[in-house]
């Protein structure tokens, strides 16, 4: 009995323990990494490959963004230029991850240097750095709390601040922190990794949120978008990335959704046309062989033979000079002179 009270306690403090971890955006962060990984294993096969092959572009897109020449290796070094100071830019959160790419008109003097679906590497910044005084990490003090897996002291929101696009805020503190704690180990790669499998678990975490005015529209992670905004890193609004898939450029998943099938075909043509030239190869090898076989006879047979020719040749030859016959000599005379 007293064992069985010990189990239930257990089990009790367990449920409550789990009730009190709470990982923002945990499921969607996962499926991202999970691509970027596969996608850096992919990249490792495909970057050897010529400028215009479908999924080479396409990784490179997911990888590095449009209109950049990186590598991994430059790009896991450091965080990026682009964010250098990004959290004091007024609205940068908000034009950075939750609108479509747009002219620097378009938002008087904020400088859009990148957007939503502009990287598999940016959209997880906006995914994973904490917002508006911290949020969401701000709204409990449980150790237990996280974002994307991390807990407030290895985001940087123990100060509650965070990246929303503000004149007070200074730096890039949070961004910082993202980049090194979430975003490069995303980048390290993992061998053998299924990238189509994993783009399909990703997408399959993406929220329909079109609304009018934008049409076919994508959410990854937490947040009530409207038709001024969204993912803004407010508490409304939400720490998220939105997509907007009516409007170009299209984003890097949309690209490389459309490359794997294409890949897929383009390998299949290849491995057939190989294996034709190896069965071409094999056949005009076993017609070789044949043509050997009936043309020539045996070594056995060669060598007999061109010893009796021999033989014959040096016999022949013998009798010409020396005129003494090889054969020995008829005796039948003398046999018919004792028949007498």
């Amino acid at each position: 009995m007293m064992k069985f009270l010990f189990f239930v306690i257990v089990f009790i403090l367990g449920v409550a323990a789990s009730a009190d971890e709470k990982n923002h955006n945990g499921p969607q962060h996962q499926a991202l990494c999970n691509l970027m990984k596969a996608a850096v294993g992919k990249w490792g096969e495909v970057e050897k490959r010529v400028p215009t092959d479908p999924l080479r572009k396409a990784l490179r897109t997911t990888l590095f963004g449009y209109g950049t020449v990186e590598t991994l290796e430059t790009l896991k070094s450091s965080l990026p230029k682009d964010y250098e100071g990004v959290e004091e830019i007024p609205e940068s959160r908000g034009l950075w991850c939750g609108e479509p790419r747009g002219e620097e008109w378009d938002h008087g003097n904020v400088h859009q240097n990148l957007w939503s679906g502009h990287s598999a590497p940016h959209d997880m910044m906006c995914l994973c750095t904490v917002g508006d005084k911290g949020f969401p990490l701000n709204e409990t003090s449980s150790p237990n709390e996280k974002l994307c897996g991390k807990d407030k002291d290895a985001l940087g929101a123990s100060d509650k601040q965070g990246w929303t696009g503000s004149e007070s805020a200074s730096g890039s503190k949070h961004v910082t922190a993202t980049w090194e704690n979430i975003t490069v180990p995303c980048l390290n790669g993992e061998a053998g990794g299924d990238l189509k499998q994993a783009l399909n678990e990703f997408l399959g975490k993406l929220e329909n949120t079109t609304v009018k005015g934008y049409t076919n529209r994508r959410q990854l992670g937490a947040g009530t978008p409207d038709v001024i905004g969204a993912c803004d890193g407010s508490t409304k609004r939400g720490v998220c990335v939105e997509y907007y898939l009516s409007m170009t450029p299209k984003p890097w998943w949309d690209d490389l959704q459309k490359a794997i099938p294409e890949d897929e075909k383009l390998q299949k043509r290849r491995e057939e046309e190989k294996r034709k030239q190896q069965e071409e190869a094999a056949k005009k090898e076993a017609q070789k062989t044949e043509t050997l076989k009936s043309g020539h006879p045996t070594t056995n047979q060669t060598e007999q033979n061109n010893h009796h020719s021999n033989l014959t040749d040096k016999l022949r030859r013998y009798n010409l000079t020396s005129g003494t016959l090889i054969t020995p000599p008829c005796i039948w005379p003398l046999g018919a002179v004792f028949l007498i």
